[in-house]
């Protein structure tokens, strides 16, 4: 196997895990933006951070590369923020064009999205070095 596929197959398998134990405590995208942006602040900090502790188990690098993508270097706003913003955009997109229901997608299934479409990629490839 060469280090490529290992990669491909440890983000695989890691998403897997992650997308299974949010079922209990899920929060609808709905429910996130009907909170005072205190309390939003909070559920996607938790929620990321259940995210970082998820994958610290099977992936410790991993797991600091999404921390440090979700986590800003200086004063400005940290980029996988700002891709959550965007992911949360696009989904109010689709839901005003009667396409998708706010109370079924999850604040947690955005932030995996852009931890498999953004952090992920960048991580293999850095890995494959």
């Amino acid at each position: 196997m060469n280090i490529r596929t290992f990669f491909l197959t440890t983000a695989i398998l890691t998403v897997a895990t992650l997308a299974t134990p949010f079922q209990a405590d899920a929060m609808s995208v709905r429910q996130y933006e009907s909170e005072p942006i205190k309390q939003r602040a909070a559920e996607a900090s938790n929620a990321i951070q259940k995210i970082i502790d998820d994958v610290a188990k099977v992936n410790p690098a991993l797991a600091q590369a999404i921390h440090d993508y979700f986590t800003p270097s200086d004063h400005s706003t940290a980029q996988g923020l700002i891709d959550f913003e965007g992911g949360l955009s696009a989904v109010d997109n689709l839901a005003a064009q009667g396409k998708l229901d706010l109370d079924k997608v999850q604040i947690e299934g955005i932030l995996l999205d852009v931890v498999k479409t953004d952090i992920m990629p960048k991580f293999a490839k850095n890995a494959a070095r």
